[in-house]
């Protein structure tokens, strides 16, 4: 299984429009942040499965970054535009790019054209608060509309569902939702789980857009991960901020859920990836448990574009 950051950076994203800051105008290629998102892939029965993980403004960029061929399913942490408002680009994978495309048509009127076969709807999993702003913010996906223009096939499905006793189940892959704060509005994490070749469970956890985790939610994740390989943790900036954690607090959650790779990511343009990487050196003694990983081969860094995390 494999996690490939797509995008690591804040609403903004970096470079920043009109700004000429240091970092908006490196040449570093690990300082150009797309908005936040990610691409789980996984090859099970003869198939590569991709699961992405939020779908912002970026995404076609993105997907054609990657040459993303396929697209299976559909994660969604909440509904603000940077994780949500390229959803109109993933009509390509719910028509001339899946079998059985969907050609049957009904008009206005209530004419039916074409043939009766349809594809698969695209599932969405989304929060109760973030499937009302999918139907207000794209309503026009969920109505009869004339032929023409074209609109997503999609199926939305709840997150809150998605327990450790009812998982989704996809491409090998097991899914469930940590539910979490960003500022006052609820928004949802995941933890995906495969099994390695001895059997063993393996997982990664990706918890962005988030300033608090509950205690419950935590637990939840060290008592169902087996192994955790990878943890994707909200790192905004070092300023505590109302609905981010600082990159402090994002490594303070690392502490507690004792992840062998911890990576910060919805990062701003305020520091190069380098400066974050020495300043997470400098304050790694502060935390004991992380040090203690790190020494044994484990790492704390910021994420990156184009970042793929094996487990």
């Amino acid at each position: 299984m494999t996690l490939t950051i797509l995008g690591s950076g804040t609403s903004h994203g970096v470079p920043v429009v009109a700004c000429n800051c240091a970092v908006c105008k490196s040449a570093d290629p690990r300082d150009k942040r797309y908005r936040a998102s990610a691409l789980l892939e996984n090859d099970f029965e003869g198939k590569t499965w991709r699961v992405l993980i939020d779908i912002g403004p970026d995404f076609r960029s993105q997907a054609l970054a990657i040459g993303l061929p396929s697209l299976d399913a559909l994660l969604i942490t909440h509904g603000h535009a940077d994780h949500l408002h390229g959803l109109d680009d993933i009509r390509i994978f719910s028509h001339t790019k899946v079998p059985n495309a969907i050609s049957k048509y009904t008009d206005a009127d209530g004419t039916v054209h074409g043939s009766n076969e349809f594809t698969k709807p695209m599932p969405i999993y989304a929060d109760k608060e973030t499937t009302k702003i999918i139907r207000s913010h794209f309503d026009y996906i969920f109505k009869r509309t004339q032929i023409g223009g074209g609109k997503p096939l999609v199926q939305l499905e709840k997150a809150e569902k998605l327990t450790p006793k009812n998982p989704l189940k996809i491409g090998g892959m097991e899914i469930f939702s940590v539910p979490m704060k960003h500022g006052k509005i609820p928004t949802t994490g995941y933890l995906i789980s495969t099994s390695g070749t001895d059997g063993k469970k393996k997982s990664l956890a990706y918890l962005t857009d988030c300033n608090y985790i509950s205690p419950a939610s935590i637990e939840l994740i060290k008592e169902n991960c087996g192994t955790l390989v990878h943890a994707v943790i909200d790192g905004l900036r070092k300023e505590v901020h109302t609905t981010h954690f600082s990159f402090e607090q994002a490594l303070g959650i690392a502490e507690q859920i004792q992840s062998r790779h911890t990576w910060t990511t919805h990062m701003t343009h305020d520091f190069g990836h380098q400066e974050i990487a020495d300043y997470f050196a400098e304050i790694l003694p502060e935390y004991p448990g992380l040090k203690k990983i790190v020494a044994g081969g484990g790492s704390v860094l910021p994420a990156h574009d184009g970042l793929r995390l094996e487990v």
